[in-house]
Order: C-alpha cells, then structure tokens, then sequence
C-alpha cells in the first residue's frame, strides 16, 4: 500500500490522489469557513489515521450537513484542535465548550438553502 507514497518520494512526482468524498454539483461547500470556525477534519472525514484506505464516513446528504448547521455546539472545537484526530470531550463538556466557541467565533445557525445551494 505505500508503494506509491515510495515512488512519489523516490521521484519527486505528487501522489495521483483519487477523489473519496463527492458533493452533488449543485451543493456549494468551502473548507476553509468550517475550518476557521473549528469544524475538525475528523468530524467530516472521520479517523483517518486509522483507516487502512480512506473512505467516506458521513452521508454528505443535506440532513448530515444540517445536523451540524442546527447545533454546531455538539460539533466544534478549538482552532488549535482542527486538525487533532483525537480530540474528544463527554457530551456534557463539548455543550459547554461548544456554546462557548459558538459565540466566540460568531458561529451563526445557517440552514437557508442559499447556504449551500447557490
């Protein structure tokens, strides 16, 4: 399985990368504002540190993607966080933390369809 990963190294060539998780064309999706509002990786993408091949974890269909729009305090963590894959807290922590850096990071609960379909 590292094959390729040896042969980018050896070469200098990039990884030809297959595409895992796909959005219908229609669906408007950005990175980067989930990150700066501290939606983890691993909240979408599940642990891929422990996949032996990445796969798709979530759904991607709109009720998926507004269980997060509706209570986003269940689901974000802090900026210096994103990118742990273990980062974990009992239900009754991550409310509290989560109310907190709703308002800290002006999360708004946006669940208007131009959200998304645009």
């Amino acid at each position: 399985m590292l094959g390729p990963v040896r042969e980018s190294y050896r070469t200098g060539r990039s990884i030809e990368w297959a595409r895992v998780h796909r959005l219908a064309e229609f669906v408007y999706f950005d990175h980067s504002i989930h990150v700066a509002k501290g939606v983890g990786c691993s909240t979408c993408h599940g642990r891929v540190d422990q996949m032996q091949a990445v796969y798709q974890k979530g759904s991607l269909l709109m009720e998926w993607c507004l269980e997060c729009h509706r209570q986003p305090e269940k689901f974000v963590r802090p900026r210096e966080d994103i990118f742990n894959m273990t980062y974990e807290l009992s239900s009754a922590e991550q409310l509290d933390k989560g109310k907190e850096l709703v308002t800290d990071y002006h999360i708004r609960k946006l669940i208007e369809c131009s959200t998304c379909h645009r």
